[in-house]
């Protein structure tokens, strides 16, 4: 016997009301804990993180470009600041991690606003290379600081000076990767909660 259209509009509102009382029972973690009538993407500071991604990416093209640009038209003062004129050791190693600095600056512009998640992968990897390079050196100057402190009264007053600065660039070396350590984080976080997490949330809606 054919159904009457009162009967399949009743029954169909029946399964809405069915559908919505589930999805209401059964809401992701991130809809009860934030606050009402805010998309899991831009509810929160947490959430978007997406300017301060941008913010970082500029400052790491801009710092790295200044101090590049000082260790090309100063680097035969910075060699013998760490007692490497011959070699040119220091200004090509601090030479090389700036450059890594800028590059993965210019990969994070470029991956931020294309919102390529495959490539945010790629910049992370680049990024914890690039910390870690930053670290050696930072090991480095402070080491070759320390060995020459070792012969202290037989150096000079004006290559006490010399050693001094040398050590003072190992420390401000120190810092800029604890600096770099927390970019890498924020740009983890959003990367997390812009990608990573939506998609779960995404699965768990789906699921339910």
């Amino acid at each position: 016997m054919p159904k009457s259209p009162i009967e399949e509009l009743t029954k169909s509102s029946e399964k809405r009301e069915r559908s919505s009382s589930r999805s209401s029972t059964h809401a992701p973690l991130h809809f009860a804990v934030h606050k009402p009538g805010c998309h899991f993407e831009s509810c929160c500071g947490v959430c978007n993180l997406f300017p301060g991604v941008i913010l970082i990416a500029f400052g790491q093209v801009l710092v790295g470009s200044i101090l590049l640009t000082l260790i090309l038209t100063h680097g035969k003062q910075y060699d013998e600041m760490h007692q490497t004129p011959v070699t040119q050791f220091m200004s090509i190693a601090s030479g090389a991690v700036l450059s890594g600095v800028i590059g993965a600056g210019l990969l994070l512009i470029v991956v931020a606003l294309t919102e390529n998640c495959r490539a945010m992968v790629v910049y992370l990897l680049v990024a914890a290379m690039v910390w870690m390079s930053i670290m050696s050196l930072a090991v480095t100057k402070v080491g070759r600081s320390c060995n020459r402190f070792k012969d202290a009264a037989k150096i000079k007053d004006e290559q006490h000076r010399l050693v001094n600065l040398a050590c003072v660039s190992g420390l401000f070396t120190f810092l800029g990767a604890a600096v770099y350590f927390f970019s890498f984080v924020v740009v983890f976080s959003f990367y997390h909660f812009r990608y990573v997490r939506r998609a779960i949330l995404l699965h768990e809606a789906e699921c339910e």
